[in-house]
C-alpha cells in the first residue's frame, strides 16, 4: 500500500510517500507562506523521482488541522484537486493527534506532557497525554488547564515557559501518512465533500471542534 501524505498546517510545506513499513521518500520545505507557490512543485518532483502516476497511489493523507488557517485550506484544496481526476481515496488526518502519536517518546518528565500547536499570537491548540479533547487556550491559561504538567512538546519554540521543559519538533508529512496505518479511526474516502478542515471555534478556552 502506497500513500501520499501532505502537511501544510504549519511552516512545514511537505509531501511524503508512505508505506506500512514507514516513509519511502519525501520533499520538505520549512518556511512560512510558501505553500501556495511550492506545494504543487515539490509534489510533482517527488512523484517524478519515483516515476509514479496519481492513479498508482492507494490513497492520499492530508493534514486537516488544527493549525494555520491559510495553510490548511491550501493543502486540502490541493489534495482534493489531485484526487478527483483519478478518484484516489483521501483521508483527513487530525494533525495534533498524529503529532502526539509519533512523538510520545518525547514525553519524558516528572509531570504530565502537553502537546501544543501554535495558532496565532498567544493562542494554542493543546492536547494532554490521555485526553481525547483538544483545547484552544491562551498562553497564560496553560497552568490552569494543565496544573500537573511541566513538559511541552510543540511544533515551535514557545516563549514564557521557562519553568517548563520543551521538546520542539516540526510536524512532518510522514506523521500524517502514518495515521493511515496506525489509527483505525482514520479512513480513506472518495466522498470528498465529507472531508473537513478543523479550527478552534472562538478565541477563548473551548473544546476544539470541526466546522
Amino acid at each position: 500500500m502506497l500513500i501520499l501524505a501532505v502537511e501544510t498546517s504549519s511552516p512545514v510545506c511537505g509531501v511524503s510517500l508512505c508505506t506500512p513499513e514507514g516513509e519511502k521518500d519525501n520533499e520538505i520545505l520549512i518556511h512560512p507562506r510558501v505553500h501556495a507557490e511550492k506545494l504543487a512543485v515539490i509534489c510533482q518532483k517527488l512523484l517524478l523521482r519515483h516515476s509514479l502516476k496519481l492513479s498508482q497511489l492507494d490513497g492520499i493523507a492530508v493534514s486537516a488541522g488544527p493549525g494555520s488557517f491559510t495553510g490548511l485550506r491550501i493543502g486540502m484544496s490541493f489534495v482534493k484537486g489531485l484526487a478527483y481526476a483519478h478518484q484516489v481515496p483521501v483521508a483527513a488526518v487530525n494533525t495534533l493527534f498524529a503529532f502526539r502519536e509519533v512523538t510520545r517518546e518525547s514525553g519524558r518528565s516528572e509531570g504530565e506532557t502537553v502537546w501544543v500547536i501554535h495558532s496565532h499570537r498567544d493562542f494554542f491548540y493543546t492536547l494532554g497525554d490521555q485526553e481525547d479533547n483538544i483545547l484552544y487556550i491562551k498562553k497564560g491559561e496553560m497552568t490552569d488547564f494543565y496544573p500537573r504538567s511541566r513538559h511541552i512538546v510543540s511544533n515551535r519554540a514557545l516563549e514564557g515557559f521557562d519553568a517548563w521543559s520543551q521538546d520542539v519538533q516540526p510536524i512532518m508529512p510522514a506523521w500524517i501518512g502514518a495515521a493511515i496505518f496506525k489509527n483505525p479511526s482514520v479512513s480513506l474516502t472518495t466522498q470528498y465533500d465529507q472531508l473537513r478542515i478543523y479550527y478552534g471555534s472562538r478565541y477563548e478556552p473551548v473544546q476544539w471542534k470541526s466546522d
